[in-house]
């Protein structure tokens, strides 16, 4: 059986559907009452019978290198042989961030286990952007700097892949990303050819995002973390293309323009 962590959100969520299209048994866990990562005690329920966890690294979760340590003690105990984390792209740069640290533990916890660290997700154009596209603006800043945005469904399937058989994958670390590297300026022209509605990049600046944020009550520590990354995105940090998805799943990741003609009917409605 496999455990998916975070299953509530964008990446647990679609591998937990990959794995029941597969009709593999799993469970299901998401910070609650009944699982929670600052109380130990929630683990013995959550783990029972595992024998594979897909692990996912919050973003905004400071100590989570430290949470997960007596999760790991526990998941030894009760069998667990195999888990993948996920992490970020760009973590190889930044081993002493939470998620360099939670890396470490991980590879150091004696259960063998694979890392992948996926770029931005098309995803988040309709999670965090759909209402600003729907009036016809991306606005997000970044000026012209390009991303390789990877389809969600994509991290899933390869997640799965290796989750069904990981013997090839052991002690291993992907970097999962699509396969162009795109600026929002041309995600503007795909997205107005494929909507045939004028969308348009306006590439604010950082902190004038941010105060777009914090006006529609959104945490400051998320405003902050948001700024950071498309900071980063800025500088280009976030730009290159790997093949490993291909080499994972033997397939071509999902490219921008089929990811909006998939969703078209999302962002007209």
């Amino acid at each position: 059986m496999i455990l998916v962590t975070g299953a509530t959100g964008a990446f647990g969520s679609a591998v937990l559907k990959k794995i029941k299209e597969k009709k593999i048994s799993s469970r299901a866990v998401a910070f609650n009452d009944a699982f929670d990562w600052n109380k130990p005690e929630t683990f013995e329920n959550a783990l029972k019978g595992i024998e594979k966890v897909f692990l996912v690294s919050p973003p905004n979760y400071r100590d989570f290198d430290k949470a997960i340590v007596p999760f790991l003690e526990k998941a030894k105990v009760e069998g667990v042989r195999f888990m993948v984390l996920s992490t970020v792209y760009g973590t190889d740069t930044d081993t002493e961030s939470v998620f360099g640290k939670t890396e470490k533990v991980v590879a150091n916890s004696g259960i063998n286990f694979t890392i992948i660290r996926p770029n931005f997700i098309f995803q988040n154009f309709i999670n965090y952007d759909l209402e600003t596209i729907k009036s016809g603006m991306i606005y997000l800043p970044t000026k012209n700097s390009k991303t390789s945005y990877i389809d969600v469904n994509d991290i899933a399937e390869a997640s799965t892949v290796i989750l069904e058989d990981p013997k090839k994958h052991l002690g291993k670390t992907y970097t999962l990303t699509g396969a162009e590297s795109l600026s929002h300026e041309q995600f503007a022209e795909i997205f107005s050819d494929v909507l045939q509605k004028e969308i348009i990049n306006v590439a604010p600046s950082n902190d004038a995002y941010k105060a777009a944020l914090l006006s529609y009550k959104v945490p400051k520590e998320t405003v902050d973390f948001m700024g950071y990354l498309y900071a980063a995105i800025e500088m280009g940090v976030f730009a290159s293309t790997t093949n490993d998805y291909e080499l994972i799943t033997g397939k071509k990741p999902i490219v921008a323009r089929e990811f909006v003609q998939i969703n078209r009917a999302v962002f007209l409605t």
